[in-house]
């Protein structure tokens, strides 16, 4: 998937000789949804990343303290979709020993190669970005954490998960008994994640900070948290994020940030499992159904659980996680109807029922939808580069000085507030300003590389 595999650029070729192409079995349908879906938070993405400082809606910013906003829905999306393409590009475990062929067997120490691999590249490419300008005081306030830090790791743990109980999905047989199989599945299908909270509860609650100004404070504060007195203790104070007390990608909260790659996981392997039902339009309706009840129950679960944990993503708790993993499957789900449900009819389809100027609306709508989806798609085949090249954007914008008004800001603010924020209220200036980067910079960049064949992948 775009995610995960290879250092490389690669291009796609569908030419072949004509005596090949004679030989070749037919090809099997795409899931265009998969692609769909990490397009949608690509976008989002970036809708988020490029909100100017000071003029940008609360609901675009990430909320303070605890709470939840739009801009709060982009990391455990992307921890989702990473989750989803863990089995998808690792599908051989999935299958039944006797469906392989003697050179398509699992190699387990060349994917366990690749994992680490991958996860390490994703670290340094963080660690890259964290640096980046190389300025000397970025430098020696240096994170040790991050973003894509937090998605290596994350991404470690779930793949290890997953190449070493995935097993237990396959029909009985060989050397291995049955209490281990049933152990081993239910530690995939629920006993990890369950682990994983349990274990942020149990220490988080349990934790008295010796700190004299945390002495007498009772119930969740960040400033006084199990997560604080961890992180500052590891690094100091002045390598967490803008010198706080905690880090949001912090030791501890990562605990429960894996409960978000390993949900959308179980929705990969579902994929895989059930390939046949995703090819087909009945089949996919009912698998979004399912889906759909999945994620509003998760939601569901989440809002209950926040009146006793609050729901924030400062501190990753598990309210929050099952809230974000419930929106997350719901708006895959969602998604999925869209591009292989037939949501919107053919443009080629009959009037039907509503006569013929429902079949123009019909063909209108779907002409109109055609190019948004394909652009979806398009920057969904390289969500990685997407997230690194909007970084390296904005960072260097705003380390670009630029009088303006008797002072000093950065090129990135000036082009709002000048070009925008002077003739529009602030908060639709910074929509508009992240809209003009995502439709004028990076997708004509998208349908490039689409259009070329080339997979920019890690």
């Amino acid at each position: 998937m775009g995610w995960m595999n290879g250092p490389v650029i690669t291009r796609v070729s569908t030419a072949q000789p004509a005596a090949e192409a004679t030989k070749a079995p037919p090809a099997r349908r795409r899931i265009a949804g998969l692609d769909a879906f990490r397009g949608c938070l690509v976008v989002l993405r970036i809708l988020v990343g490029s909100q100017v400082w000071g003029l940008a809606s609360s609901v675009m910013l990430h909320a303070e303290g605890f709470g939840l906003t739009v801009a709060d829905l982009v990391f455990p999306g992307f921890l989702f979709i990473m989750g989803l393409a863990i089995p998808v590009s690792m599908s051989v475990f999935l299958r039944s020993p006797a469906s392989h062929d003697a050179g398509e067997r699992p190699d387990r120490h060349a994917h366990l190669l690749r994992i680490v691999r991958r996860a390490g590249l994703l670290y340094v490419i963080g660690a890259f970005l964290g640096a980046y300008p190389f300025l000397p005081e970025a430098l020696e306030h240096l994170r040790f954490t991050g973003v894509l830090q937090r998605l290596g790791i994350v991404y470690l743990v779930v793949s290890l998960l997953y190449v070493t109980c995935a097993w237990s999905l396959l029909p009985a047989g060989g050397t291995r008994g049955r209490g281990g199989r049933l152990l081993a599945r239910t530690f995939l299908l629920g006993g990890f994640p369950l682990l994983c909270m349990a274990f942020w509860v149990v220490s988080t609650y349990t934790f008295h900070n010796p700190w004299p100004e945390c002495v007498g404070v009772r119930g969740l504060v960040a400033e006084c948290s199990l997560e604080a007195y961890v992180d500052t203790s590891l690094w100091g104070v002045e390598h967490n994020f803008d010198g706080a007390r905690f880090d949001p990608e912090g030791v501890m909260s990562t605990w429960v940030a894996v409960v978000n790659c390993w949900a959308g996981l179980v929705v990969g392997m579902d994929v895989v499992r059930n390939r046949a039902r995703y090819r087909t339009t009945g089949g996919v309706r009912r698998r979004v159904a399912l889906l759909i009840a999945c994620g509003t129950g998760c939601a569901v679960a989440g809002l209950a659980l926040g009146l006793v944990i609050p729901i924030g993503k400062h501190l990753w708790t598990p309210s929050y996680a099952l809230v974000t993993v419930g929106i997350m499957t719901v708006g895959f789900g969602l998604v999925l109807l869209v591009f292989d449900g037939e949501l919107w009819p053919k443009a080629d389809e009959p009037a039907g029922v509503g006569g013929a100027s429902a079949g123009r609306l019909s063909r209108a709508v779907r002409r109109g939808f055609g190019p948004v989806g394909d652009t979806l798609v398009a920057l969904g085949r390289n969500p990685l580069f997407f997230y690194v090249l909007s970084e390296l954007v904005i960072i260097t914008l705003n380390h670009i000085p630029v009088r303006y008004h008797g002072g000093e800001e950065s090129l990135w603010t000036v082009g709002a507030e000048l070009g925008l924020a002077s003739w529009m209220p602030g908060p639709l200036a910074s929509m508009v300003w992240a809209l003009l980067w995502l439709l004028l910079f990076y997708v004509p960049i998208a349908r490039l590389l689409m259009a070329r064949g080339w997979y920019i992948r890690v």
